[in-house]
């Protein structure tokens, strides 16, 4: 048998040693990484060397090359005329801020003309970055901000608690509720791209070049005429957007939805946060009256049962600690504010024997907030006086429980003069939410509160309940049927 050498490699002690370091070894696989050619690293190393963005030559002419100088800052402007509905800025938007299914930044709506004439014209839009933004605002955790080189307003996403507040504020519908995060969240003109030269994804995305970004002077005058037809003043938030036609908008020219009969959210939490707190409110004010311990222990259920549902409206609850920050402009944190005092007021009533009639004043405070925080919003329904009716209502129907003809004759007044406006002009948009589009919901409401009427008297505990029924219909119906403004014909 022939036997065999076998031809073993021959290491230095040194060579061997620093092969087996690890050092060594992961400094070796690194520069094999280095030498990779896949289509990911040539695709990168191609935009790396280039100057400048590869579809720049298509949008160059639509974007500012200098920064807005003081008094200055950039705003959309839209070519009216050019925009023809295909919602690629739509979609660009959507794909290119990587956006969830249900989400969008920017709509597309259309504005006709009823006399005839034929004018019918689709409208692009997205946030206007207002010189006053009412989403800013409004915030109570001060989760927006107007950056003072650019003027584009930015919502700051770790900051947002999702208490949808700018969306009652905004005139134009543009903040939008992420459900799978808790926050809202809203377009910010691509600051990033803008910031490196590049065009926003609807800019670059749009086949006619009907969107373009521009230098605008800040607004310092404010003007009453509306952005476009059916929307609001634009004294309310100064929006920068510039719609441009050479043909000119009809002044009869009207939303392509203006007939429609939306329905809006109804905000189950902040119902039963609102009629439990003016419950409350009013059952201090009884005890004063009577100097009872029992309904002291109710009013304080109430508020607190009241103020745990509101929570439950919260996108983000465990962030809600930040809810005071913006106390000095925003009246949903004013309310907040108020009414954590009103919960500790409550309590030392209870324990320690706090005048009651401290605390129900202090609740009367809060009940104002809550009206001030809708008012603000400038919803017509919303106005002043049927808001402070309505709420206001409430809380005297409860102090007046301790007598049942006396809260009976109250819940038939407030009944009245809430429906009065429903039947007085039929043509109306709020008579028209009311009885043709919440018939049952209006029917329902309106059958409660007779009942609760007849049975007061009857059966005081029978007709406190149907009055507390009554009032959680009327409230719903308060969001139901309000007409919330938004960008004509979305």
């Amino acid at each position: 048998m022939s036997s065999r050498t076998l031809a073993v490699p021959v290491f230095r002690d040194d060579e061997l040693s620093a092969a087996l370091t690890g050092k060594a070894l992961v400094a070796s696989l690194l520069r094999e990484q280095r030498k990779l050619d896949t289509a990911a690293t040539r695709f990168s190393d191609w935009h790396e060397d280039g100057d400048s963005p590869a579809m720049e030559r298509h949008y160059r002419q639509l974007i500012p090359t200098t920064q807005p100088q003081r008094g200055e800052q950039y705003a959309f402007e839209v070519k009216v005329d050019d925009c023809t509905g295909c919602k690629a800025c739509v979609a660009a938007c959507h794909s290119l801020n990587g956006l969830d299914d249900e989400e969008s930044w920017r709509s597309v709506g259309a504005l006709i003309s009823p006399g005839g004439d034929g004018y019918q014209q689709t409208i692009t839009s997205a946030c206007h970055h207002c010189e006053d933004p009412a989403c800013a605002n409004g915030c109570p955790v001060l989760a927006y901000e107007k950056d003072e080189v650019t003027g584009i307003v930015k919502h700051l996403d770790d900051q947002c608690i999702g208490c949808s507040y700018c969306i009652l504020k905004c005139p134009y519908d543009v903040p939008k509720l992420n459900v799978r995060l808790g926050i809202v969240r809203k377009c910010d003109m691509c600051t990033a791209r803008l910031a490196v030269g590049e065009a926003p994804a609807c800019v670059q995305a749009c086949p006619t070049s009907a969107i373009g970004i521009r230098i605008v002077p800040r607004v310092t005058t404010p003007t009453n005429s509306p952005l476009l037809p059916d929307v609001i003043g634009s004294d309310y938030t100064r929006p920068t957007t510039k719609f441009v036609s050479t043909r000119g908008i009809p002044n009869a020219a009207r939303a392509a939805d203006a007939g429609r009969l939306q329905i809006e959210h109804t905000h189950w939490p902040l119902v039963v946060m609102l009629v439990f707190t003016q419950v409350a409110t009013g059952l201090f004010f009884a005890a004063a009256i009577v100097q009872s311990k029992n309904l002291v222990c109710t009013a304080n259920g109430f508020l607190n049962a009241g103020l745990a549902a509101s929570v439950m409206h919260l996108g983000q609850p465990l962030r809600a600690w930040r809810c005071f920050l913006g106390w000095r402009r925003s009246w949903l944190s004013r309310e907040i504010l108020v009414f954590g005092a009103f919960a500790a007021s409550g309590m030392a009533t209870a324990v320690f024997g706090l005048p009651a009639i401290l605390t129900a004043i202090i609740g009367l405070v809060g009940v104002a907030c809550s009206v001030m925080v809708y008012v603000d919003t400038r919803r017509p329904l919303w106005n002043r006086g049927m808001t402070a009716l309505r709420f206001l209502g409430t809380t005297v129907i409860a102090a007046a429980m301790v007598s049942p003809y006396l809260a009976a004759s109250i819940l038939a007044a407030k009944l009245f003069w809430t429906i009065t406006p429903w039947v007085a002009k039929q043509d109306t948009h709020a008579s028209l939410m009311h009885w043709v589009a919440l018939p049952r919901w209006t029917g329902s409401y309106i059958l409660t509160a007779l009942l609760a009427v007849v049975a007061l008297p009857l059966s005081p505990i029978i007709g406190a309940a149907l009055s507390l029924a009554a009032e959680m219909l009327e409230r719903a119906l308060f969001f139901k049927a309000v007409r919330a403004w938004r960008i004509p014909g979305i």
